[in-house]
C-alpha cells in the first residue's frame, strides 16, 4: 500500500537571527532543503508541501504555519519534515527533544536535518546522538543570549535619550523626522494641562469628568485612534464618556512633566512574550527626557490633593463634612455651601440660581438639621445590617462546607490526571516493548487525551464555583464591630458618609433619600 502522507519542508526566520547572514533567508531554506530532496529518490516520490513563518521566535512553538504543521501531524498525515537546522524547528532543547525522543518516534515521522547532518532513520531504535542534544541546549541558550542583548540594546537607546516604550502616551506623538524623539500634540496638551488646572482648583474627578462630557471633549482613545494603533471601533463609539479613572491616570502620569516610565513589565521566559506585571515602586523613571506639558510644581500639587477625601468649600475655611454627599434631587449635581455663619452652612443647587422652574432645589438646607437625619438614617441603615449580618451567619458556613467540597473534587481530578500520566508513560513504554502496536498504543493516547482535557474542564468549573463563593463570603463579611462602634456616636462623622453613603440627594419638595453604597 503506497503511503500518501506528505513530505514536510518547513523554514522559519525571525528578528532574532542575524539580518546580514543570508544562508538564513527563506528563499536559501527552501533551495538548500530542494536540492537535499532532489538527491534521495525515496524522498523525491514523496508529495511535498511547504509551510513557513516569518517574524516568529524559535523559542515558542506558537507559530502559525508552525501550528498548522503539527495539526497534520496529529492528524496522522505527515511521514517526514526537512528543515535546515535544529533551530529552524525550535530553539527549545527540551521541547525538541520531546520531539525527537517521543512525538516523532510514535508518529511513524522521520526528521531531517540538512545542516546538522542528521536523519532520524539514522537512529530509529536508539538514543539520538549526544551531538544532537548538545545542538538543542546551545539553541536554548542563543535565544536567553539575545534576550539579554536586545535588553542591553534598549537601555543604552534609553540613555541616549531615545523614546522606547511602544505606543506614544496621550498627548504625545512620535516625531515624524525622528521616530526616537516625542512631540507635544497640542490639542491634546490642552485638555491635559486643563485636567490638572481644574484638579488643582479642587475639581473632583468626577466634576472634571462631567464638564468634559458636557462640552463633547474627545476621549483619550478617541483623540489618539487618528494616529495610533488602537481600537477603532471602540473609540468610534458614540456613547463613549470621560471616566474618573482616565482623569486619574492623566494625573499619575510622570510622563506629563518630562519623564520616561519604562520597566512596568518582564517576561520571565524570553521567547514567549508573555508578561508579568512589576510592583509600582520598582518601575525606572528617567527624568528631563522630553518636552513636559505641565510643570512639576502642577504636578505635584495635583497629587497632594488627590489624597484628599474631600475639597473645601469655596467659602468655609475648614473641610465640608458633607463635601461630594450633597446632591440635587432634579439634576444631580453638587449642592453649594454658603459662608459658615454662626456655625450654620446653608445647601442649595447653584443651577436653579437666578432661574425660574428647573425643578432643582433651590431651598436652603441647613448643615445642622442635614447632621441630624443623616446620622438617624446611617443608624437605622446599620440596624438593618446587622440583623441581616447575623442571618447570613449560618449561611456563610454553608458557603464554606461548598468550597471544601469543590476543592476536594479538584484535588481528586489532579490525581486522576497522575493517574493518566502514569498509564500513558506505560503505554509508551509497552510500545516500545512490542507489547502495543502503533494503532493500539495511538487509540490508548486518543482515549487519554480526552479523559484529560475533560478532567481539565472540570477543575476549570470547579475553581469557577470556588472563585464565586469566596466573592459571596467577602461581601457578606461585614465588621459588625466597626458598625456596632459607629451606632454609638453622638454626632455625625464624615468617615461614616465614606463607608455606607453614596449621596444624600435633596428635593425642591424638601424630601430628603439616602443612596447607600452596595455592601452586602
Amino acid at each position: 500500500m503506497t503511503d500518501n502522507r506528505l513530505l514536510i519542508g518547513y523554514y522559519r526566520l525571525s528578528m532574532e537571527d542575524d539580518t546580514d547572514n543570508e544562508s538564513n533567508s527563506i528563499t536559501n531554506q527552501r533551495l538548500l532543503i530542494k536540492d537535499y530532496i532532489s538527491a534521495i529518490p525515496e524522498l523525491l516520490a514523496m508529495p511535498y508541501q511547504e509551510f513557513y513563518d516569518d517574524g516568529y521566535s524559535g523559542a515558542s512553538m506558537e507559530r502559525p504555519a508552525m501550528q498548522q504543521v503539527l495539526q497534520l501531524v496529529r492528524q496522522n498525515r505527515v511521514q517526514c519534515i526537512v528543515v535546515k537546522d535544529f533551530s529552524r524547528f525550535s530553539r527549545n532543547y527540551i521541547e525538541m527533544g520531546t520531539y525527537l525522543e517521543q512525538v516523532f518516534p510514535f508518529m511513524g515521522i522521520r526528521f531531517i536535518s540538512v545542516s546538522d547532518h542528521y536523519d532520524s532513520l539514522d537512529y530509529r531504535g536508539k538514543s539520538s546522538d549526544i551531538e544532537v542534544q548538545f545542538k538543542g541546549l546551545i539553541a536554548d541558550f542563543y535565544v536567553k543570549d539575545q534576550s539579554v542583548k536586545v535588553k542591553a540594546a534598549v537601555s543604552t537607546r534609553r540613555n541616549l535619550g531615545e523614546y522606547c516604550c511602544g505606543s506614544a502616551p496621550y498627548g504625545y506623538r512620535r516625531n515624524p523626522d525622528d521616530k526616537t524623539k516625542l512631540q507635544i500634540v497640542e490639542d491634546e496638551a490642552k485638555v491635559i494641562r486643563r485636567v490638572f488646572e481644574l484638579t488643582n482648583q479642587r475639581y473632583s474627578k468626577t466634576e472634571i469628568c462631567r464638564v468634559f462630557n458636557v462640552e463633547s471633549i474627545p476621549t483619550p482613545l478617541q483623540s489618539m485612534s487618528s494616529r495610533q494603533k488602537v481600537d477603532r471601533r471602540k473609540a468610534a463609539s458614540k456613547d463613549l464618556q470621560w471616566t474618573a479613572d482616565m482623569v486619574r491616570k492623566i494625573i499619575n502620569d510622570k510622563n506629563y512633566i518630562g519623564c520616561m516610565v519604562y520597566g512596568k513589565t518582564k517576561i520571565p521566559d524570553p521567547g514567549t512574550g508573555k508578561e508579568v506585571p512589576i510592583p509600582k515602586d520598582q518601575w525606572k523613571v528617567l527624568e528631563n527626557h522630553h518636552e513636559p506639558i505641565v510643570s512639576k510644581e502642577e504636578f505635584e500639587k495635583a497629587q497632594s490633593l488627590q489624597l484628599r477625601h474631600s475639597r473645601k468649600s469655596k467659602f468655609a475655611k475648614s473641610t465640608s463634612i458633607f463635601s461630594g454627599f450633597l446632591k440635587c434631587g432634579n439634576c444631580g449635581r453638587n449642592l453649594s455651601g454658603s459662608k459658615e455663619q454662626h456655625g450654620h452652612i446653608l445647601y442649595s443647587c447653584a443651577y436653579s440660581k437666578g432661574k425660574e422652574d428647573t425643578g432643582c432645589f433651590a431651598g436652603k438646607a441647613d448643615n445642622k438639621i442635614l447632621e441630624v437625619f443623616i446620622l438617624s438614617e446611617i443608624k437605622a441603615h446599620l440596624q438593618e445590617m446587622i440583623s441581616q449580618e447575623q442571618m447570613d451567619a449560618s449561611l456563610r458556613q454553608k458557603y464554606q462546607n461548598l468550597i471544601r467540597t469543590y476543592q476536594g473534587e479538584i484535588t481528586d481530578c489532579k490525581e486522576k490526571q497522575a493517574q493518566l500520566k502514569r498509564q500513558h508513560l506505560q503505554n509508551y513504554e509497552e510500545f516500545h516493548e512490542g507489547k502495543l502496536d502503533q494503532k493500539q498504543f495511538q487509540d490508548a493516547r486518543g482515549q487519554i487525551e480526552l479523559a484529560k482535557e475533560q478532567l481539565q474542564k472540570r477543575i476549570q468549573e470547579l475553581e469557577a464555583l470556588v472563585r464565586n463563593e469566596e466573592e459571596v463570603l467577602l461581601k457578606k463579611n461585614i465588621p459588625v464591630e466597626q458598625m456596632v462602634e459607629y451606632l454609638g456616636y453622638e454626632k455625625l462623622a464624615r468617615e461614616m458618609l465614606e463607608e455606607y453613603v453614596e449621596g444624600v440627594y435633596v428635593h425642591d419638595d424638601g424630601r430628603m433619600e439616602t443612596k447607600w453604597k452596595d455592601k452586602m
